[in-house]
């Protein structure tokens, strides 16, 4: 029998990936988005509903960026039975005959969960990135808004292991069910076929780097470059101002692909013609590393997708640092000397390739759809046997 499944969150392009993959796989799904940026009727050219609750109407705490989860947490602490989303969220229930609400990313949508635990109707979070914040104390008051809800969940999706032992560790998890599943996207956001790759040209190595943020960590683009790599980033207004004589000749820029060429695989095809595709942040700004530690970034997601290794510096993106290693399918470096010597050694560059290629068909949604459905099914009909 097919899950009525109500989605209660940001429509990002993991979502935007995710549901209609859903609803192909036997599931009735329903969109409430929260977000402040108002979508379409429906997602994608899918028959998914889609109902925004704030009709794109610009919030007035905008500028705390990624603090919006504290000023939502905030605002629905001072009124709890906040009309609008009780309204749609209650009416989407009862028309729907939902099941199961499911939310995903970090800590954004969790105030609405928080809401609407009165209609008893089970929960499920998956956490892609947990917690949100880098600094030391935003993460503490974070935990502390954020320790009741996720106590409460009667599901609980993780991006990894190290994720999941954090919670127990901070919140101290006893109820609900747990499951570690790393996020992926459907074979069709996969590479289509192989470009030749640009260091046949010139006997240098090639790197991407798919971040939006390349005007934070560009001073690690400057030692890369010095060592004779060239790095492939995207075009943005901020990093024409880094970009001096000395290093034209190594850093190349493309524009920047819509998310229709990143779901026919055109984006993935492109990074095919790369040897190696750069993940990494500007740790150094961050005090506390929980965030970088636990999860799997979107960018390490999209890599995944192209088939090539994957290069990133030690230490810090740990999660990411174990799928490399237990799939063979690219580096961890210790400094910018350590890389280019990795980058330089053609045997070890080749396994890697391979390896990647190969490995690459694990990661699709397609794969590992039967984990997470599984999953689903089995909190839906524990919460049935308890009605």
């Amino acid at each position: 029998m097919a899950m009525k499944l109500l989605f209660l969150g940001e429509l990002d392009i993991h979502a935007r990936a995710f549901l209609p993959f859903l609803s192909k796989h036997g599931y009735n799904v329903t969109v409430v988005n929260t977000s402040h940026w108002a979508f379409p009727q429906k997602i994608d050219g899918t028959d998914i509903p889609a109902y925004n609750l704030y009709e794109n109407t610009k919030s007035r705490f905008l500028f705390l960026g990624r603090l919006e989860w504290f000023r939502k947490a905030t605002f629905y602490s001072l009124a709890e039975k906040t009309k609008l989303t009780l309204s749609r969220v209650e009416q989407t229930i009862k028309q729907e005959g939902i099941e199961v609400i499911y939310g995903s990313w970090g800590s954004h949508s969790i105030p609405e969960l928080r809401l609407v635990k009165k209609f008893n109707v089970p929960i499920v979070y998956e956490f892609l990135t947990y917690p949100i914040n880098i600094f030391s104390f935003a993460v503490k008051v974070e935990n502390v808004f954020n320790r009741k809800i996720i106590n409460s969940l009667k599901g609980r999706v993780l991006a990894t292991q190290r994720m999941l032992n954090y919670m127990k560790n901070v919140f101290g998890i006893s109820q609900g069910r747990n499951i570690v599943f790393t996020e992926c996207y459907p074979s069709k956001f996969f590479y289509r076929k192989r470009l030749p790759r640009l260091s046949e040209r010139d006997d240098c190595p090639h790197m991407i780097f798919i971040g939006s943020d390349t005007y934070d960590i560009f001073p690690q683009i400057e030692e890369i470059i010095r060592r004779g790599i060239h790095v492939h980033i995207c075009d943005t207004k901020r990093l024409k101002q880094r970009l001096h004589a000395e290093f034209k000749g190594f850093v190349h820029v493309f524009k920047k692909f819509n998310y229709s060429k990143l779901i026919n695989g055109t984006f993935a095809t492109f990074m095919t013609q790369f040897d190696a595709c750069l993940v990494t942040y500007n740790f150094q700004k961050a005090s506390n590393l929980d965030r970088f530690h636990n999860s799997i970034p979107n960018r390490f997601s999209f890599a995944l997708t192209a088939g090539v290794p994957i290069v990133m510096p030690g230490g810090y993106l740990k999660g990411c640092e174990e799928i490399i290693n237990k799939h063979r399918i690219g580096c961890i470096y210790t400094d910018y000397d350590d890389l280019k010597n990795k980058l330089s050694n053609e045997e070890l560059m080749d396994y890697y390739k391979r390896n990647a290629v190969v490995k690459s068909k694990n990661f699709t949604l397609e794969n590992n759809f039967k984990t997470i459905d599984k999953f689903l099914k089995q909190i839906r009909d524990n919460a049935t046997k308890h009605v």
